[in-house]
């Protein structure tokens, strides 16, 4: 692997990489998973609870979980003849968090006021988990 002069591999190297990463933003580029995605931020759900919890039809969110699961977004846990699905990795809910911050701040930086006030009052009030809250990094290297 041939290294650029900061010590990262060259974009060339990561390409699989890079078409895998744009997969999977294939996968959260819809509101309806985005919205799955955060309901699934606060803990398991089986199909019943987020068609409740999102509005749409058993059938759309079977359809929009199979994508997730797909991609290994989410993963399947059966109990009985539930169905329960959880987020694989809450870096993926720490992405979209962060994301979502990021619009909201360029929103505000456009002085797009009324917008802004209402979204800034619907980001203040999600309550991420603890375990989801992106990690401080205290390492001295870079």
């Amino acid at each position: 692997m041939q290294m650029m002069d900061n010590g990262n591999p060259s974009p060339a190297e990561l390409r699989q990489v890079f078409k895998i990463h744009a997969d999977l933003c294939k996968a959260l580029a819809n509101e309806h998973r985005l919205a799955i995605m955060y309901a699934l931020s606060q803990g398991e759900m089986c199909v019943t609870d987020l068609t409740a919890e999102i509005g749409l039809s058993v059938h759309n969110v079977s359809q929009h979980l199979r994508i997730l699961q797909e991609r290994l977004l989410v993963r399947p846990r059966k109990e009985g003849k539930r169905v329960y699905y959880s987020v694989t990795d809450l870096k993926f809910i720490q992405a979209c968090t962060l994301i979502r911050q990021a619009l909201v701040e360029q929103l505000r930086g456009a002085n797009q006021t009324l917008l802004t006030a209402d979204l800034m009052d619907a980001v203040a009030r999600i309550v991420v988990p603890e375990s989801v809250k992106p990690a401080t990094d205290t390492s001295d290297e870079r």
